[in-house]
């Protein structure tokens, strides 16, 4: 499978242990607006193009929502919660056990996006920095109008998810 090309990330995270719960925060200067990232962040027909769901519904309001994987939409449906939608500001949901808070913020480069995720295993934290690295980098495309392909479950290796778990694994403090 052919390499794919997505725009380039600095490859940073953090991850703090709150006890019962890990909170992962990626964050990532755009070239867009917040008025481009914003539909492409909630616009139901083109979150499945960036993100690891696609959801049943657009994510601009606030309710219950389901949640499929992207790149299997005949999979299990998984519940799912839009918790925060607030216009080019901040989107939080609830997928499954864990809440993932997408904060967009304009900068004199384009937008700082911040994703964190709230999750209970510690030990995914380099698998899922590496997952939402790639995504961080497709919405990028997306947003920019690039048409690229699903980046998800194999596709996520072949556009480097490989590397990028080894080099999360060892920036967080786990050993690959």
């Amino acid at each position: 499978m052919a390499k794919i090309e997505l725009p380039e990330h600095p490859l940073d995270a953090t991850l703090i242990d709150m006890g019962s719960h890990q909170l992962l925060t990626l964050e990532r200067t755009m070239p867009h607006s917040t008025a481009t990232l914003w539909p492409a962040l909630t616009q139901r027909s083109v979150v499945g193009r960036w993100a690891p769901f696609s959801p049943d519904r657009d994510l601009d309001r606030l309710g219950p929502v389901t949640l499929r994987q992207a790149d299997d939409l005949k999979a299990n449906a998984n519940p799912g919660k839009v918790l925060t939608a607030a216009s080019q500001q901040m989107l939080s949901l609830n997928w499954v056990d864990d809440r993932i808070d997408i904060e967009l913020a304009p900068s004199p480069e384009g937008t700082i996006v911040q994703l964190s995720q709230v999750f209970v295993d510690a030990s995914l934290a380099p698998s899922l920095a590496a997952g939402w690295h790639i995504c961080l980098q497709a919405l990028d495309a997306v947003a920019g109008g690039t048409q690229i392909p699903l980046v998800t479950g194999v596709a996520a290796h072949a556009a480097g998810w490989d590397s990028l778990y080894d080099e999360y694994a060892r920036m967080l403090g786990f050993d690959s």
